[in-house]
């Protein structure tokens, strides 16, 4: 099953001049990329068996059924998690050697240097200039590239406020962002009373899945990604068809195994994820490449 997202239509941002007696100009406006979302069936199941029924042990059980209502919140992070950990890829295998698609609707890597619109030559690139790790000032280059480099599908200028800073939970990093964010300066020292620019400005958001394997096993490789984000451009979306949902067996329906005397417990849920364009977000591998 798939839904499809689209942009909305992208109108010229100015007027034109009018001679008297002329006829106005006709506004400009252009429709933008679409892509589907598609929705897949992600589930898992347990097994209780009749000894550890009738033996009483339900402190166990409950570990157990517990434990499996943890895995749609967790797989639905590690997937979102993939769109960053598998920037500069085309698509993916996935843990369950499903191939992934993570192009955004111009066909590109979400981390490409030539993104394309729909109704200009101009490109533009979400990755930072040199893959830098996070530091104020490459943090002032990723907002620099926000500012110079965001256009509506006319190939025009649109402002651009980023307002979120993702990143792993490499602690080098995470200290980097924390210290740029609420750095005070001590009243008695020289640099007393001076304004930090950035506090409040952004929302931190540590994504501990993102220095991951395709299966969730971590990659190093991958410690120090970071991104800067644009909210209010993103359309990065997140479908569920249907919520996590914990189906239970009772004695004699079809959730026991009568060869067996085991019972059976699943947890199922219906959801996918698309990002339809990349123009929300500049991202570093933070390796300096």
């Amino acid at each position: 099953m798939f839904k499809r997202f689209s942009e909305t239509v992208h109108t010229g941002q100015y007027t034109q001049t009018r001679d008297e007696g002329d006829v106005s100009a006709q506004m400009k406006y252009q429709s933008g990329y679409s892509k589907d979302l598609a929705i897949k069936v992600e589930s898992i199941m347990i097994g209780i068996t009749k000894v550890m029924r009738e033996a009483a042990k339900d402190d166990e059980i409950m570990r157990k059924i517990t434990a499996l209502t943890e895995k749609v919140p967790a797989s639905i992070d590690l997937d979102l998690s993939h769109r960053f950990t598998f920037a500069w890829s085309s698509s993916y295998v996935d843990r369950s050697g499903n191939t992934v698609d993570v192009t955004t609707a111009d066909g590109l890597a979400l981390a490409h240097a030539t993104h394309t619109l729909t109704g200009s030559s101009t490109t533009y690139s979400t990755i930072i200039t040199s893959n830098p790790p996070f530091s104020k000032t490459a943090l002032v280059t990723a907002v620099n590239q926000f500012t110079t480099s965001t256009f509506d599908n006319l190939g025009n200028k649109i402002d651009a406020t980023p307002d979120v800073i993702l990143t792993t939970d490499d602690e080098a990093t995470v200290l980097a962002v924390r210290e740029l964010m609420f750095a005070t300066a001590d009243t008695a020292t020289s640099n007393s009373g001076t304004f930090n620019n950035y506090y409040k400005r952004y929302t931190h958001i540590i994504a501990p899945r993102i220095a991951t394997t395709a299966t969730g096993g971590v990659d190093t490789n991958k410690a120090k990604y970071w991104a800067l984000i644009c909210s209010d451009l993103s359309d990065f979306k997140l479908g569920i068809l249907k919520d996590a949902e914990l189906s239970s067996p009772n004695k004699g329906n079809n959730g026991e195994d009568i060869a067996s005397g085991n019972w059976s417990y699943v947890v199922d849920a219906m959801y996918g994820n698309v990002i339809v364009t990349a123009r929300a977000f500049r991202i570093s591998k933070g390796d300096a490449s």
